[in-house]
Formats: structure tokens, sequence, C-alpha cells
């Protein structure tokens, strides 16, 4: 099972470490707020470089809301995360900056390498996307947004294309739309198929205008594209519905009932928030939202996100493949609100059906509903083929082993 299952997504996971490639070095001009805290991937601490608890005993307990226990209460077989462990510190495993492990909502293997700690705030790229995506969740549950069906025109009215050939496709535009990255926009940056439009809108003083005038390439709801820009335009559009500035929403609805306040954003050089990347938070944390939603939305018994969000945002809504590639089967990977999904193929154990968010460098939240587990990684291997490919090889050769 394990070795299919690594083949089938070798490829895909090795085409998307193209989103959220490093656009810092592109800028010119008016430059975006940079979020590059101390004690990050720009400046880490090298004095003591692995930090891991002893196996048969239970990561530390701390006062930030998340439950310990030991790999073997939980049904984990010690030998393969023993082994796991030596792979990353001989260098079989490069620049994977830390692995945290939860099974039954608690915390059981927590290692950091490369200098990293738990108190180091790390990049988390593009899988940032799927938090965003819970940000308009809330603001449906609390009714500031309709519906998925809203056109997204609605919160962009002063901002709106002129009159133009496709401007009747893009008032076609829903928020499910956009959510699905499928609004139809002439941008791609997951599979290599282009336009490859981040690093101009790194480089554009207003990033909303940048992102609306994206032209058009499919109908709405048709293909999927992943894009950082229709990212960024849902960001601001929960922004503008809830009149608040997104870091704001999200500290009040989100991060504090989540006991989350370690964080950073990165504002664009008209101070909107960036909802798709550039965002540093701890791993612990990045934890919890996996843990949210593998619970349907609930932390510590309060409904954070409803629970029909919840399973609406990570179902198989469209297939996650190149434009011009799809067929009549559904295929194994797939996307739904800003999350990915993954479908076992009939021969493959159906316990690892999955959702994850993704970022490049290695940034992965792993939801396993089936297993009651959650897989944090955080790396540096930005802008490489390895990027997503290592931790699909640690779940198969080492975690997977444990637990089945």
């Amino acid at each position: 099972m394990t070795s299919a299952f690594f083949r089938v997504w070798t490829t895909f996971l090795s085409a998307i470490v193209l989103a959220g490639v490093t656009w810092h070095a592109a800028i010119a001009g008016p430059a975006p707020r940079l979020c590059e805290p101390q004690g990050t991937t720009q400046d880490r601490p090298d004095d003591v470089p692995i930090r891991i608890h002893a196996l048969d005993e239970s990561p530390d307990q701390l006062d930030d809301g998340l439950p310990v226990s030991t790999l073997a209460a939980e049904g984990f077989s010690i030998a393969p995360i023993k082994e796991m462990v030596a792979d990353l510190q001989n260098g079989t495993y490069r620049n994977v900056d830390g692995v945290l492990i939860a099974r039954h909502g608690k915390l059981v293997f927590e290692g950091y390498f490369n200098g990293f700690d738990r108190s180091t705030k790390h990049e988390t790229r593009s899988a940032f996307k799927s938090i965003t995506s819970t940000l308009t969740g809330i603001a449906l549950d609390q009714e500031l947004i309709s519906g998925v069906d809203v056109p997204i025109s609605r919160f962009f009215q002063k901002n709106w294309p002129a009159a133009s050939g496709d401007r009747e496709l893009k008032d076609a535009i829903t928020l499910a739309d956009m959510l699905t990255m499928t609004p139809g926009f002439d941008a791609e940056e997951a599979f290599g198929a282009g336009p490859w439009r981040e690093t101009a809108m790194w480089a554009a003083e207003d990033w909303i205008r940048f992102s609306l005038d994206i032209p058009m390439a499919d109908q709405p709801g048709r293909q999927f594209r992943y894009s950082s820009a229709t990212t960024f335009l849902i960001g601001v559009a929960v922004a503008r519905a809830a009149s608040l500035p997104l870091p704001e929403f999200a500290k009040a609805n989100l991060f504090e009932p989540l006991g989350i306040s370690n964080y950073c954003w990165t504002l664009s050089p008209k101070g909107h928030a960036i909802g798709m990347g550039s965002f540093y938070m701890l791993p612990r944390d990045m934890l919890k939202i996996g843990q949210l939603f593998l619970d349907g939305g609930s932390w510590n018994g309060r409904q954070i996100v409803s629970k029909e969000w919840v399973g609406q945002a990570t179902q198989h809504l469209v297939d996650a493949v190149p434009p011009g590639t799809q067929s009549e089967k559904p295929a194994t990977s797939g996307y739904g609100y800003q999350w990915w999904t993954y479908t076992p193929r009939s021969f493959e154990d159906p316990r690892v059906a999955y959702f994850f968010a993704s970022g490049n460098g290695g940034q992965e939240i792993f939801v396993f509903p089936k297993l009651d587990m959650v897989v944090v990684f955080t790396g540096s291997n930005y802008d490489s083929p390895i990027a997503h490919r290592q931790p699909i090889q640690i779940l198969n050769r080492s975690i997977f082993y444990s637990v089945l």
C-alpha cells in the first residue's frame, strides 16, 4: 500500500512546490511590509541543532491548550518513529525543520531540527491559504457574507474592472469559484502551466487592482487554476464583509479562541493583510488548526467554525490537475475550499484518506480523519522538488508503519 501511495503522490506533490515560490528578490518599487521576525527562517538559532523528547515519554505539557500523551499510549509502534528520527538526524531527509504528530486529540511527538525549536515562528507559505478559507467560513457562519454563491464583485464595487472584453465573465465569478481556485483567471502557479502572476503582483503597488485585472482564460467554475492572487482577494473580501482588518477579525474569531498569540502578518503596499502566505506562526499552532478541522470545527467544546463549513471545505470539490488534463474519472488529488484532498485508490488502505494545507518549502498540515491523526511538517526546502516529496516519504516509511 505505502509504495503505491508514494508513487501516486510524488508527481503531484512535486508539482505543487511551485505554489508560493520565492518572490522577495523580484520586488522593485513600492514593497510590501514583509514579516521576517527574529528567530524565523531568516535568523534562527543554531546552537542546538536538534530538539526532541524521549520517544517513550510525552512532549512537554505547556499552557497552550494542547494535551499531550505518549506514542505508545495512542497506538504507535516506537521503532518506525525512531527510524524516522535517525533519518532526520543523518541527512536522509534534508531541511525538515519540524515534525509534530497528534492522535486522539493529544500531541504525541514533537521534534525540531536545523536549529529550530518550539518557540521559533516558521513561515507557513501557502499553507496559510487554508486558514484564510477558515476565516471565510467564520464570516459566513456570522452571516457577514450571505453565501458562497455571492458574486465576488460585491466586495470590490469601487475596484471592479471597467467594461472590457472579459467583463461579463468576471461578473459571473462567485466566492465559491474563488475558494475552489476556479474563477477562470489566466494564472496558474501549481503545475507550471502558467502564466505565473505572483512575481508581478509582488512588484505591484495596488494588489487589488493587479489581481482584478488578470485576464480571463476560462468560464468561472470550469478549470482548476491555482493562483495566490485569488486567495489574496478572498482575504480582502472577508475583511470588507467584516468591516475589520483581516488580522483583527482573525485574532478575535480564530486565533484568540485557539490560544494562538505568537504570529506575524505580512501586508501589501497599501496595507492589506496577505491571506495567501508570508504568515509566520508556531508549529504547535499549525497543529491546532489541523486538530480544529479534525474535530469538526470545535475547540475545547467551543464551535469556532461550523461543522458544515469544515465538511464542505475539505471535500474533493474539483480535481486538482493541470489545465487541460481533466478526465471523466475523478482524480485522486482534489481541492475543496482552499484545502487539498487525497482519495486513496481501490488498492490502497482507505484509512490514509486525508486533506491538507500545503506551502512551499515543506509546510504541511495533514489531517487523517479515519486515523484520528494530525501531522505537521515545517521545512526550508524552498523552490525544491523534495519540499513536498519528503513529508510523503516520512508518512509512508515511518508514520503509517507505526500506526497502521
